[in-house]
């Protein structure tokens, strides 16, 4: 009874080893590696195969270094995940997309991809025995590499734009300094053409012919007798007086309006007096024909104080003349209107 049992168990032993040997042939044909490696200037892969009861499965992490605008370097990630049959050494694949097939050997020392992997170029794709620790080292020191160099390029970078950010700067500092000078002369032209003339020679006469007018009247009122027709023309003078005031008063709008012309011209001029100094102050010790655009910028500013000067001096001037005319107009206007009262006064009109 005994061997009988040793006998079914030793058979139970056999078939069992048999089972196995056929499920190892099935599920794992060949020896794998732990992973495999694959790496270049700009690719690192790692890969997994993992055969199962009724597929294998390959696992892909795919890091690649790519360059950004102004070629800064940066890391890049990918997973691939392909399953597939395994026919010996031959896998043939396919990604959870669905974008075709992928055809692979593989052995314990090395994982080939036939064609294009990961988005590596070539006839075949060559995967290297690895664990899986080596694998995240280089991955570390790619990852340092990559980051130390992007930092370094964003500083090149940086410096670049600021010089070029300080070149566009200077050029249009020195653009403006001749922009600048070329505005004075020119303005300061403007300013210079504002006269009163017109003006003040129109109220002159004015004022001379009140004056005439008003002798007129005094003549009229020094008579021994006056009838109503010469009383008549005596207010008829003293109408004809409020008139030439009124033109004195409507003149005076045309002065009021030159004036504002100039203290707006003065004011762009001051202000850019300042500036054409700041400017050159800025760009003088750097600049191409130095004493040259100088020369030019202190012949703009020396144009443009003594026009400011001028006409700051013009104002004040044209002020008080108008200011006097005005108020002499006025009085004989009020002489004529109180001889003309007297008058009539005097004869009962």
């Amino acid at each position: 009874m005994r061997g009988k049992n040793k006998a079914i168990i030793f058979i139970a032993l056999i078939v069992v080893a048999a089972l196995g040997f056929v499920g190892y042939r099935y599920w794992s044909p060949v020896s794998l590696a732990e992973g495999y490696l694959y790496e270049d200037n700009s690719h690192l892969l790692y890969a997994k195969v993992i055969p199962n009861e009724k597929n294998v499965s390959v696992k892909i992490v795919a890091t690649k270094v790519e360059k950004e605008t102004d070629d800064i370097p940066t890391l890049t990630n990918q997973t691939l995940q392909l399953t597939g049959t395994i026919d010996g050494d031959k896998l043939v694949l396919t990604q959870a997309e669905g974008t075709g097939e992928v055809q692979a050997r593989v052995s314990a020392n090395e994982l080939v991809f036939q064609g294009s992997i990961a988005g590596i170029e070539g006839s075949e794709t060559k995967l290297r025995a690895s664990q899986a620790a080596p694998y995240e080292n280089k991955l570390q020191a790619l990852t340092a590499q990559v980051t130390q160099e992007a930092e370094q390029k964003k500083k090149e970078v940086a410096e670049r734009r600021a010089k070029e950010a300080a070149r566009v700067d200077f050029a249009k500092k020195v653009e403006r300094s001749g922009k600048l000078a070329a505005d004075l002369l020119e303005t300061s032209q403007y300013l210079t053409d504002i006269q009163f003339s017109d003006e003040t020679s129109f109220n002159q006469e004015q004022v001379t012919e009140l004056q005439g007018l008003l002798d007129e009247l005094n003549q009229y009122a020094k008579q021994s007798g006056m009838n109503k027709t010469e009383f008549e023309v005596m207010q008829g003078t003293a109408g004809s007086m409020k008139v030439l005031v009124d033109g004195m008063n409507t003149m005076d709008a045309s002065i009021q309006e030159k004036k504002k012309s100039m203290n707006d011209l003065i004011a762009v001029l001051e202000t850019d007096i300042v500036d054409i100094k700041t400017v050159w102050d800025e760009i003088k010790a750097s600049v191409p024909d130095a004493q040259k655009r100088e020369e030019a910028v202190n012949q703009a500013i020396k144009t443009g104080t003594d026009a400011v000067q001028k006409a700051k001096q013009q104002l004040a001037s044209i002020e008080k003349e108008q200011t006097a005319l005005k108020q002499s107009a006025t009085k004989l206007y009020q002489d004529a209107v109180s001889v003309v009262s007297q008058t009539k006064a005097k004869y009962a009109f």
